[in-house]
């Protein structure tokens, strides 16, 4: 790709200082740009790496400004970062058809701008809509759908009765619509309990490699839109997640949990089953949820609680041993006292 600042600053609603005519063919990290390469600063110190790079121009905040580069001045520079990264770095574009080796049912419903790869199998009364694309092999389950510009990676699999709603992205080696672990016990062994609802994802959400999402046992499990949900993550059955969280890698989150809109759940926390999260609620990584929680805060520990009071709780455990020294040198001094007769009868 060969822009000109000027070109780059008009897509990112930016102000150029010094040359806007630069041509700028690449974008890099301050300490491997050359020239030719647009680079990105957010604050002061990798703006003076940034400065002293082989780089042609700077993409920064408005208040930064420069005597030898040419600077992009945005309101937001990590929101117009991803909005230039993919003018340099397109993403690969699929031819629209089937590959000869994809498997697809007669009753299978498929837009004629989808792109199906090798060795995809889809089901019975299965629907795909324009612009969707699925990689090498995937598996779409009898009665699902798949939405508009969804994008599914290779080897990514989607269970009968699951709806995709419309640029959902999926990558490799994810499971969507597996049974929810539902058993009772009977007698001397474990009764399995049929999962018959399915999974509803909506817009716009994201999904990373290796992720599994339970089907509803009656219901179904909900991902809400504009979610975006990292590697590594377990989803039981019947959850519901709101609109626009964020789930960081290693999550569980356990059957009939309803995680509120806008929340975070960093890496390798966990939530128990039949729970209610508020809306934006940030647990923190390693934490556990055992118990409802109130939105709008912050929560960390095991059990989970408000950050503020988990932060005096590690604050007074660090100081325990020399609390516990200094009981140890107050048993010794009151050991050492001579002991007072007792009074006669």
């Amino acid at each position: 790709m060969n822009l000109t600042a000027n070109e780059i600053a008009q897509k990112v609603d930016g102000n150029i200082l010094g040359d806007g005519a630069t041509k700028l063919t690449g974008f890099a990290k301050a300490e491997a740009a050359t020239t030719g390469d647009l680079t990105f600063a957010e604050n002061e110190k990798f703006f003076r790496l940034a400065e002293q790079s082989q780089a042609s121009a700077i993409l920064a905040p408005a208040e930064f400004q420069s005597a030898s580069k040419t600077v992009i001045q945005v309101k937001d520079a990590r929101i117009a970062f991803a909005q230039v990264l993919p003018l340099f770095f397109p993403e690969k574009q699929f031819t629209p058809g089937f590959h000869p080796s994809a498997v697809v049912a007669d009753s299978a419903n498929i837009a004629e701008t989808a792109h199906i790869g090798p060795n995809c199998v889809i089901g019975e009364n299965v629907t795909i809509e324009d612009d969707a694309i699925l990689e090498p092999h995937c598996t779409i389950g009898d009665n699902s759908a798949v939405g508009q510009a969804c994008h599914l990676f290779p080897n990514v699999s989607v269970y009968h009765g699951c709806r995709l709603a419309k640029r959902v992205r999926i990558h490799s080696g994810t499971v969507i619509g597996s049974d929810g672990f539902g058993y009772v016990f009977d007698q001397a062994h474990h009764r399995k309990i049929p999962q018959i609802g399915g999974v509803i994802i909506e817009d716009d959400v994201e999904i990373g490699a290796n992720w599994t999402v339970d089907r509803g046992a009656l219901d179904d499990t909900k991902i809400g839109r504009g979610t975006k949900i990292d590697n590594l993550v377990q989803i039981g059955h019947n959850v519901i997640i709101g609109k626009h969280c964020i789930i960081i890698a290693q999550n569980g989150i356990g059957g009939s949990s309803k995680i509120g809109a806008y929340s975070i759940l960093a890496g390798q926390a966990g939530v128990a089953g039949h729970l209610k999260i508020g809306t934006k609620s940030v647990v923190a990584a390693k934490s556990g949820v055992i118990n409802d929680i109130e939105g709008n805060q912050q929560y960390m520990g095991y059990p989970a609680i408000p950050a503020s009071e988990a932060k005096r709780q590690i604050v007074a455990v660090k100081k325990l041993p020399d609390l516990a020294k200094r009981v140890r040198e107050l048993e010794k001094r009151l050991d050492s006292q001579p002991t007072k007769p007792s009074d006669e009868a």
